[in-house]
């Protein structure tokens, strides 16, 4: 049986959208693993019973949660702080991608080497494992959960200066592993596949080289699912549904916002509000807001009509999937290009719900909510986000995994 190797990023928004890829090479007949410098074996368990290669937690310094994977330093109040400032937040993205990676390389050449699969597909940001598959002469596919592999080349942002500060030290990372890569924005770019989870209706016609599957959702149970109080939602009213994602939750006052600009609008609003939840920092005897630590995102979507987020690639794509025009509000990093794709195809708007008004974000909520354009839009993005993404990037993994032979390692 071949053998497919997944080397994921451990948070939700990088682990999330290779779920639906594995299952469905699973079920054509294909053994998968995972590998992810934290533990992440709860979920895999719950989503197909996948292996997990990677190092595994101590029970009590990890309780099982749906945010198991936490970490002080890119979660939280802490973190929502801390990216506030643009010098952290560029040195943290430099050791993230450059100063890590070759403490990891050995590590994951000598899994890949016990294990032997046919084919590593990597997330694009963790270099360690494109550098490891190479060294291992295995062939390497690109599967990136953000829109970086179809970023125009006239698009700038703050990130993207972060990419060209560090493109130097980056070139001679992977040139001292003998290897001449090529990236676009964070991605490093495979030389045998890489995918784009999106559609020509969001991004346009893809560069050369990679190729655009459709958004890649789960074939069964994801392994994140949570229990949520469905019997509290209002049937009559129309949903508003809010997450600021895994990472980027503790913003209290943007909540508060929202729900002040809410209670002016015949509308339910749900919240998926991370650890806020235990605090007092949230009201919690409103009947039409519901606030939970974790949403089955998935399950609330397809009831929603408004879709209020950060612009995480992940959100973006399932909300989309989903036809639920967006009220986006990024806060960081790639965020802002899945904003630029979003609201240039009139699927959402843009607010800055940190500076904005309450009154500036119930009018665009009500914009949101109301038969148009934008509606009209996301429903067209849908219609094209009807093909199975998992099931072509399946495909296409599993056809250069036949195609594969054994090459000597370096």
């Amino acid at each position: 049986m071949k053998r497919i190797l997944f080397c994921v990023v451990p948070e939700k928004g990088h682990l999330n959208p290779c779920i639906g890829p594995a299952q469905r090479l699973q079920a054509a007949g294909f053994e998968v693993g995972f590998y992810a410098p934290a533990d992440i074996a709860a979920q895999l368990e719950g989503a197909g019973a996948f292996a997990f290669l990677g190092p595994r937690a101590q029970a009590e310094e990890h309780p099982p949660a749906a945010e198991g994977e936490r970490h002080e330093l890119s979660r939280g109040a802490v973190f929502a702080d801390k990216i506030r400032d643009a010098a952290w937040l560029r040195n943290w993205i430099r050791t993230l991608l450059i100063d890590e990676t070759p403490g990891q390389v050995e590590g994951i050449r000598a899994i890949i080497r016990d294990w032997q699969p046919g084919v590593v597909v990597i997330d694009p940001l963790h270099y360690a494992s494109a550098i490891a598959a190479h060294l291992e002469g295995k062939p390497w596919v690109a599967l990136s959960n953000s829109l970086n592999p179809v970023l125009p080349d006239d698009l700038d942002s703050e990130l993207l200066n972060t990419v060209r500060w560090i493109a130097p030290e980056r070139e001679r990372l992977f040139a001292s592993y003998g290897m001449q890569a090529g990236f676009r924005g964070c991605d490093v770019l495979s030389p045998y596949l890489t995918l784009a989870l999106t559609t020509e209706a969001l991004v346009g016609a893809p560069p050369p080289g990679v190729e655009l599957v459709g958004p890649a959702m789960p074939a069964g149970a994801r392994g994140d699912e949570a229990d949520f109080p469905w019997h509290r939602l209002d049937g009559t009213l129309p949903m508003i549904y809010m997450s600021l994602g895994s990472q980027l939750y503790w913003h209290p006052e943007v909540f508060n916002k929202v729900i002040a600009a809410a209670r002016g609008l015949p509308v339910q609003l749900v919240l998926s509000v991370g650890d806020l939840v235990d605090t007092d920092l949230l009201p919690h005897d409103d009947a039409r807001v519901i606030a939970v630590r974790y949403a089955p995102q998935l399950a609330v979507l397809e009831r929603a009509q408004v879709f209020v987020n950060h612009g995480g690639a992940n959100s973006v794509m399932e909300s989309l999937a989903c036809g639920v025009p967006m009220l986006l509000s990024p806060f960081c990093n790639d965020q802002f290009h899945s904003a630029h794709f979003v609201e240039r195809a009139g699927a959402g708007i843009r607010l800055d719900l940190q500076t904005a008004t309450v009154a500036e974000i119930a009018a665009a909520l009500a914009i949101l909510l109301r038969p148009g354009p934008l509606r009209e839009h996301a429903a067209q993005i849908r219609a094209s986000y009807a093909r199975d993404g998992s099931a072509q990037a399946a495909r296409l993994i599993g056809v250069l995994a036949s195609e594969s032979h054994p090459v000597t390692a370096s």
